[in-house]
């Protein structure tokens, strides 16, 4: 997607359709297209709305894909951002590498991000020694 100064509404109407055809009609496929297509900014308020597709999914699907985006070190920081942001929703250990990657962003959002997701991490893993 385009960053924020360039979108239109015509663009992230269109945007939003395809979204909502997933939560009717998830595919799994569409998991890695949808995590890789966040450009610069929120979508106008779109972005956060594409995780309710990927709760549409399975959890190990999304979490797969997730890591695959999370450890590709080529990714844009856009796309780095809200990959690390969705984690925090599917915390998964099959994350904490991706997680490390996103922790030395030099973008302080994405490590802020990061750091909230890998202490979930070690929440889960502290509770579950307990």
């Amino acid at each position: 997607m385009p960053s924020d100064k360039d979108l239109t509404q015509d663009i992230i109407d269109k945007y939003d359709d395809v979204r909502k055809f997933f939560i009717k009609n998830p595919d799994k496929r569409a998991i890695e297209l949808f995590l890789r297509s966040f450009g610069e900014g929120d979508g106008w308020g779109v972005y956060q709305l594409v995780e309710d597709f990927f709760y549409q999914c399975d959890d190990i699907d999304v979490k797969k894909e997730i890591k695959k985006v999370l450890e590709d070190t080529t990714i844009p920081d856009n796309i780095r951002y809200w990959a690390t942001q969705i984690a925090t929703a599917f915390s998964d250990e099959i994350l904490r590498d991706g997680l490390q990657i996103s922790l030395l962003s030099k973008n302080i959002d994405i490590r802020d991000v990061a750091k909230i997701a890998i202490n979930q991490l070690d929440e889960c893993q502290k509770n579950k020694t307990n």
